[in-house]
């Protein structure tokens, strides 16, 4: 009796399901990200940028490579770094095709 049900569950539910059209399935098109890292420094408080942007961004995540795990997001934000030093920065592109895009750099803060 269970497998009887079961069958008959699994044909209504193929017959309810309309196969998929690939024909019409649309899928996004997207130009990979790219960027330089802009940078202005006023001692210990850092500004980043996208300098020189291409192709489609949209999300540009920043790790200022501290240590402290405090990311930021956007094409223009400001970090406050603890102290001294030279640093690694690393930006991150994501556009809606979930294409990535990685660059990094080194910049040097001063009391």
């Amino acid at each position: 009796m269970l497998k009887r049900f079961l069958f008959g569950f699994a044909i209504l539910g193929l017959a309810a399901c309309e196969p998929f059209d690939l024909e019409r399935k649309t899928f996004p098109v997207c130009a990979q990200p790219s960027a330089e890292i802009g940078v202005v420094v006023d001692r210990l408080d850092v500004t980043f940028f996208l300098d020189k942007p291409a192709g489609d961004i949209t999300v540009a995540g920043w790790d200022p490579g501290d240590g402290r795990n405090i990311g930021r997001v956007g094409n223009r934000v400001t970090y406050n770094y603890a102290q001294p030093g030279t640093y690694t920065v690393t930006l991150v592109l994501v556009n809606s095709c979930d294409d990535k895009y990685v660059r990094t750099a080194q910049i040097t803060v001063r009391n």
